[in-house]
């Protein structure tokens, strides 16, 4: 099991009757997403996923405890990795709001 902070699963499968995450640029996303969680200032890990369940939708990804995205493109991986980010936010305001 990894130590990263935070995860995002990707969805890359076909299901038999053909709707499915299988779609050309999948392979694409998951690279970009890959490549630029690495240089990205949270802690994230890419993980490819079973199904997420929105197989006509796809491909999809979805942050551990947050957002589903659906019909993912390249130019979407800036924004997917960014949506972790306030998750990280609400927590320091939970402890602060505890705190006070």
């Amino acid at each position: 099991m990894s130590g990263k902070q935070h995860k995002i699963y990707m969805c890359r499968n076909q299901r038999a009757g053909g709707a499915g995450c299988i779609h050309p640029s999948a392979t694409l996303v998951f690279d970009a997403l890959t490549l630029q969680a690495a240089a990205h200032e949270e802690d994230i890990e890419i993980i490819n996923s079973t199904c997420l369940g929105y197989c006509s939708e796809g491909p999809n990804a979805k942050i551990h405890g947050g957002a589903v995205f659906n019909k993912v493109k390249v130019a979407d991986v800036a924004d997917i990795l960014d949506a972790v980010k306030p998750k990280r936010q609400e927590r320091r305001a939970r402890k602060k709001s505890v705190r006070a």
